[in-house]
């Protein structure tokens, strides 16, 4: 089955919809863009800590999947993002002891049930009915790829332990190619070229 990602007009639709003007609203975007950008799963973003987020060098570390702790970096974007989050609308927690990034409206941690609620009010909000948080996952491994990345680092940030998990992303991007190819194949842009003098001829 191939996995279509959302195409960039569908993720600028979906961020012009959040309301970046009230606290929840900058934290629903922060999670967006940084779930786009990562690939996290639903649960890795609930549980990122305060303490395991480096915005200097660019990284965020991950408890993932048997309880196994992997680094995953971040683009400069994100970065920014994520600053503005903590600097401007990251309330102080009701417990002390919180250190958990994305806090609720209750000043509590964020659970995965509520990172799920918000992609469905997103999804209704901005018409892309199949907007689901584990399709940003889909999303940034296919564009990541796209865009020049490897599938072995690829599997490290996803946090797959065998290369079989991420190979179902190569399908849609050997796809991808030929449909670029058929734009830009350098053989029929010489014939077009060629009929083009023809016909000034």
């Amino acid at each position: 089955m191939i996995i279509y990602p959302l195409s960039q007009n569908e993720i600028r639709l979906i961020l012009a919809t959040i309301n970046r003007g009230s606290p929840t609203g900058t934290r629903n975007h922060a999670i967006l863009e940084t779930m786009l950008d990562t690939g996290l799963r639903v649960s890795e973003v609930a549980n990122i800590k305060l303490s395991g987020l480096n915005l200097q060098d660019g990284y965020i570390k991950v408890m993932g999947k048997g309880s196994k702790e992997r680094i995953v970096p971040i683009g400069k974007h994100v970065q920014m993002t994520l600053f503005s989050y903590v600097d401007k609308a990251r309330p102080e927690p009701f417990n002390p002891n919180f250190d958990y990034l994305f806090l609720s409206r209750t000043v509590k941690p964020i659970t995965p049930n509520t990172i799920k609620l918000v992609f469905s009010r997103l999804a209704n909000k901005s018409g892309i009915n199949r907007l689901h948080a584990h399709l940003c996952r889909h999303t940034f491994a296919i564009n990541y790829l796209l865009n020049g990345g490897d599938i072995f680092s690829l599997k490290e940030i996803l946090g797959h332990t065998t290369l079989e998990m991420v190979n179902h992303y190569l399908h849609f991007t050997s796809a991808q190619i030929v449909v670029q190819h058929h734009k830009y194949s350098p053989m029929d842009r010489l014939q077009e070229t060629d009929k083009c003098i023809l016909v000034k001829v």
